[in-house]
């Protein structure tokens, strides 16, 4: 049985999934996140998913695996010709924490449904956006063919 792959690019500057803090103000619970850019990021994640996703309805319980490549912006200061692995923060399971947020819901239901998770950082060649191709490998659907 051969999985269904859903595959997409995710364009903009990838961001990481900062930790969240929570305080009391005024008698009432607050919780922030100490990365405010990562809210749009997520969104951006999201309807990118959608759209691949074409109107079909999350996975419900089955395993998924989930392929992620982080192009990260190149600094000015870097070759232009080579591939270089981006080795700085942000950290890479921030970066996939941010995407899976994107994804839940929309892709599949829960991320803990992820059973296998293969990413990687590098940074942008000339010529090359920033972002995420993403692909995800979701269950053979009900009924396929063997």
């Amino acid at each position: 049985m051969e999985p269904n792959a859903v595959t997409f690019f995710v364009p903009g500057k990838p961001e990481p999934q900062g930790s969240a803090r929570a305080f009391v103000v005024k008698g009432k619970p607050v919780v922030t996140s100490d990365n405010p850019e990562v809210k749009s990021w997520r969104g951006v994640v999201t309807t990118a998913a959608s759209t691949a996703m074409g109107g079909r309805p999350p996975e419900p319980d089955g395993p998924v695996t989930v392929h992620i490549v982080f192009v990260m912006p190149r600094p000015k200061s870097h070759p232009k010709t080579r591939k270089l692995p981006h080795t700085k923060k942000p950290d890479l399971d921030k970066l996939v924490r941010a995407v899976f947020d994107g994804l839940t819901a929309v892709v599949f239901r829960d991320d803990s449904q992820v059973t296998t998770v293969i990413s990687t950082k590098h940074y942008a060649m000339e010529g090359e956006a920033p972002g995420a191709q993403v692909m995800v490998l979701l269950p053979p659907e009900k009924g396929s063919p063997p």
